[in-house]
């Protein structure tokens, strides 16, 4: 940590303007452009705690679309090919937790709300290879227990009832996120269901687009929904920080391998894996560590580990060269 006078401050203020003053700076749809400096409250104006994070210019990664920002500011810290609209798999049910979030917030549904479960519901839930945590179909479920079986362990049934739930069809509720994704800016973002799984794994229940469609997002837009997400609803986050998720006296393990209690890296808690073969391996992140949230996507990778492995080198980097100045 470094001790600097007022005046050096200044300069360094001075010159931060001119470097910050054009493109060095991106931000994502709709959020201020200003760099990462934060000022730690309860503290006189000598001795308030500035932390700032600089560009990632340098990283060796291998997947095929990258972004990091930080959550407060919208800042990019390090991006590449970040605005290529790609498969998302499961990464997208980030928007069918947001539907399901803002309609509880209306009061359309409350946790407690009791869910029954389709056919549709049920094939999925029960279709080998798929993310699931297998439904009763002739029992009911909360909006609580699908909602955490979504969150955590990914699952694709779960994740149709509450669709179903919400708007009645899958095929309203995939208007709903497209609508919604509008109104966030999210113009590399095309949804056709609401699980990320590709249609033709949905058979003869798939209702929108071709046999052949997918959902598709850009990284840049799964930072601005992820950011979205945590800012507006930060309980989520209690949620998708648990490691595992009880049900039916199964226990099924969170996605999330960085979480504690699995790969671990310190201050993460969150947010959404996905894996299709179109896809590869995808991870939304997000961590804290000394009052910086931080959120990374990565897409495309080649292997359920490579895409924490990725994670982290950005994680570490970024924290790395967090500069701490007392003003």
């Amino acid at each position: 940590m470094k001790y600097i006078s007022l005046i050096s401050l200044l300069i360094i203020s001075i010159i931060s303007v001119f470097i910050f003053s054009g493109n060095e700076i991106q931000t994502l749809a709709g959020y201020p452009v200003q760099p990462v400096h934060r000022l730690v409250e309860n503290r006189t104006i000598s001795d308030q705690l500035i932390k700032r994070i600089w560009k990632i210019t340098d990283i060796n990664l291998t997947a095929s679309s990258v972004i990091l920002i930080d959550a407060e500011t919208g800042k990019v810290i390090y991006q590449d090919n970040s605005d290529l609209s790609l498969p998302t798999a499961s990464m997208s049910k980030m928007m069918s937790e947001l539907i399901v979030l803002e309609a509880i917030e209306a009061g359309e549904l409350d946790w407690e709300t009791d869910v029954t479960i389709s056919d549709y519901a049920y094939a999925i839930s029960h279709h080998p290879g798929y993310a699931s945590v297998h439904l009763v179909k002739d029992q009911t479920y909360t909006v609580d227990e699908l909602f955490q079986a979504m969150a955590i362990h990914s699952a694709n049934g779960a994740t149709i009832a509450l669709a179903e739930a919400v708007s009645g069809s899958e095929e309203l509720f995939v208007q709903q996120m497209n609508q919604r994704a509008n109104e966030l800016g999210l113009e590399a973002s095309i949804f056709v269901n609401s699980t990320g799984l590709d249609n033709r794994h949905l058979g003869e229940f798939f209702s929108v687009g071709t046999i052949d469609d997918t959902n598709k997002m850009s990284a840049q837009d799964l930072a601005t929904l992820a950011r979205y997400l945590i800012n507006h609803h930060p309980s989520l986050l209690a949620i998708t920080s648990q490691p595992q998720y009880l049900a039916n006296n199964r226990e099924y393990i969170n996605t999330n391998l960085m979480l504690a209690d699995h790969v671990s890296y310190l201050g993460v808690d969150g947010l959404k894996t996905g894996y299709t073969n179109l896809a590869g391996y995808g991870f939304t992140g997000t961590v804290e560590q000394n009052g910086v949230r931080l959120v990374s996507v990565v897409m495309g990778t080649d292997s359920i580990m490579q895409r924490f492995i990725e994670t982290e080198k950005l994680y570490e980097q970024a924290f790395h060269q967090l500069n701490q100045y007392h003003q």
